[in-house]
């Protein structure tokens, strides 16, 4: 057996070391290939204090929160925590960014709370973010995309009055950023009459790195008609070929690009810290 000198031997775990380092640099290299140059840094959209940015609207309230269902503290947005005043049945609703956004980076971290409320005192605790939320203030779902956050089901996504080529399965990891069509492209069925006032089209993630009980870290990368889910650092779910309906003209659909950002109050107390956003440089 060929003996090394001690010499020789620093020189061999040197080069190791280093074709390591390298080996994990062109790594991160390949992971983040993917995403377009940012276009700035990270900005906040809650700003830790109050809610100055964000519009209100819940089912039977309406556009003011006179029952304190949402209230900024400690650093927080907290859904119906200790603070709120309605009964035992809070309307469904949400808050949302008065600004719209496109092409960009989002991450926050949510957890859930104790406190629950009917209809689903015994149900799983559910809330969710909207995203390309059409303008319409005056409901409680507007044409949007949602990335759920419901228990054990943290990452799926439910197009309201949308819908998608949801990203194929590649050895357990769904496609990105690019499509790979060993899938057709879904085909609809024709809407069923007399129409309901929201269709639903839900993809459901593929993987489950949540932590129950925990705080989570949620990200939602935004880029053209694309949008993927990221829990806890892991992609779970991807969309392509995005696009909602129009509102005077439900059977014409459009590209879904951009819209506002919502938070949902779903019957369960959540909080959400550090909500930022990012803007990708997408020509």
């Amino acid at each position: 057996m060929t003996r090394l000198h001690r010499r020789d031997f620093t020189t061999l775990l040197l080069a190791l070391t280093s074709a390591s380092v390298l080996s994990s640099e062109s790594v991160f290299a390949r992971e983040h290939a993917s995403l377009p140059e940012y276009m700035g840094p990270w900005v906040p959209l809650f700003n830790g204090r109050d809610l100055d940015g964000w519009s209100f609207y819940q089912d039977g309230i309406g556009s003011v929160d006179s029952t304190d269902s949402v209230v900024a503290e400690n650093g927080m947005i907290h859904v119906l925590g200790p603070r709120y005043r309605g009964g035992s049945r809070p309307g469904f609703g949400h808050i949302a960014t008065t600004r719209e956004f496109r092409d960009y980076h989002l991450r926050f971290e949510y957890r859930f709370g104790e406190r629950r409320y009917e209809p689903r005192l015994l149900a799983k605790r559910n809330s969710g973010v909207l995203y390309h939320m059409f303008p319409q203030t005056d409901r409680v779902w507007p044409n949007a995309v949602e990335l759920q956050l419901e228990e054990s089901d943290l990452g799926d996504a439910i197009l309201i009055n949308a819908r998608c080529w949801p990203g194929s399965d590649v050895g357990g990891t769904p496609a990105w950023p690019e499509q790979i069509p060993i899938e057709s492209r879904p085909v609809f069925a024709p809407p069923v009459e007399p129409r309901p006032a929201l269709e639903r089209q839900r993809v459901i993630k593929n993987g489950d790195f949540e932590r129950r009980g925990d705080w989570n870290t949620v990200e939602l990368l935004a880029i053209g008609d694309r949008a993927a889910h990221l829990i806890n650092g892991r992609i779970v779910t991807t969309l392509f070929e995005l696009e909602a309906q129009d509102v005077e003209d439900r059977n014409n659909y459009r590209p879904l690009t951009s819209g506002r950002i919502g938070l949902e109050i779903e019957c369960a107390e959540a909080m959400f810290r550090n909500i930022q956003i990012r803007p990708f440089a997408v020509t």
